[in-house]
């Protein structure tokens, strides 16, 4: 019945549903970046800042932001409207269904989708980083191994990790990859234990190196095949995805790796498994840790990434994938509907 009237609402007073999104919007950007200026909310909304002031305004008369000498803040009760207030936003843009059936179509527990396009939206990243890390959060506590991937959207979840006393075990999901150490699996476990109080241990063999060269490196380090070991053991797996093209080329292939794989229908890669959009393993790096092709033994799944230039990785991943919770946003959402 309430979608019912939030459809009925949406017919005859769209004007009234663009207000809405525009102040669930502000009241985000107040939280993440509190306190802030109109000009700041003008700049980081893309509103007017005639429109902000009218907006605010209105937020503060009704409670739910306080202005100071340092700019708007949150009340109380506007950050205790704030899960409400995403839920009523997710079902004005219609994103309820769209979650219903992408669920369906790959087989998955759950979808959440957040709104905007993070290819073009920093709030939307946030979000994404923020839905991981709210999801990761319920499940600490009741676990006792954590593993998680390298990647920008998994740097986001851990830095949106509310802080806690899980004392779990953190472990990165595989071994390192690329320049920047923040964005690294070893880098971001620490992160993720320090927020939660808990232990971590660190596997340091590079990704992408030959096999004999990376057996000889685990032969020779008892203490990472120890951590291996343990991540085999992990309840929880927290992942990113990316594109096929844009990851074989991170990795250093050579260009006829690379047109290898365009030509095989490489659309996505996770966990070191490049995939088909049918949902098949073209290709497997040489590494160490938790791979797509034994996801399933692990009892929660959660796979974060978004962007409609992602449409097609996290469609080929997921497919893969076929079990655990997606969490990704309107704009990927969108073009996967299109797909399946």
């Amino acid at each position: 019945m309430e979608q019912d009237t939030l459809s009925i609402f949406q017919k005859i007073a769209p004007d009234i549903m663009g207000t809405i999104k525009e102040r669930y919007l502000l009241l985000r950007h107040i939280s993440d970046a509190e306190p802030v200026g109109r000009r700041t909310l003008a700049g980081l909304s893309g509103l007017s800042e005639r429109v902000v002031r009218s907006h605010v305004d209105v937020l503060r008369r009704s409670g739910l932001v306080r202005f100071t000498t340092m700019g708007i803040s949150m009340e109380p009760e506007g950050k205790a409207l704030m899960p409400d207030l995403l839920e009523c936003f997710l079902r004005l843009n219609n994103l309820d269904d769209m979650q219903r059936q992408i669920r369906q179509a790959l087989g998955l527990k759950n979808v959440y989708i957040v709104p905007g396009d993070s290819d073009t939206d920093k709030t939307a990243c946030e979000e994404l980083g923020r839905k991981g890390a709210l999801l990761l959060n319920d499940l600490l506590g009741s676990v006792s191994i954590v593993a998680i991937s390298g990647g920008s959207t998994m740097a986001e979840i851990a830095r949106m990790l509310p802080e806690s006393n899980a004392g779990a075990t953190i472990l990165p999901a595989r071994g390192s990859m690329g320049n920047h150490v923040e964005f690294q699996a070893n880098y971001i476990a620490a992160a993720v234990a320090a927020k939660t109080h808990s232990s971590y241990r660190m596997i340091h063999l590079p990704e992408g190196v030959s096999e004999s060269a990376l057996r000889l490196m685990f032969e020779s380090d008892a203490q990472a095949r120890e951590n291996v070991a343990m991540t085999s053991q992990a309840q929880v797996v927290v992942f990113g995805i990316g594109r096929a093209d844009k990851m074989a080329k991170q990795r250093g292939m050579t260009d006829h790796q690379r047109q290898t794989l365009e030509t095989l229908g490489a659309r996505g890669e996770s966990l070191g498994c490049y995939c088909s959009l049918d949902g098949r393993i073209l290709y497997g790096s040489n590494n160490i840790g938790i791979s797509l092709k034994d996801i399933k033994h692990h009892p929660h799944v959660i796979a974060v990434a978004g962007g409609a230039s992602k449409a097609e990785a996290i469609v080929a991943v997921m497919r893969t994938c076929r079990t655990g919770i997606l969490v990704t946003d309107e704009g990927a959402a969108e073009k996967m509907m299109k797909m399946i």
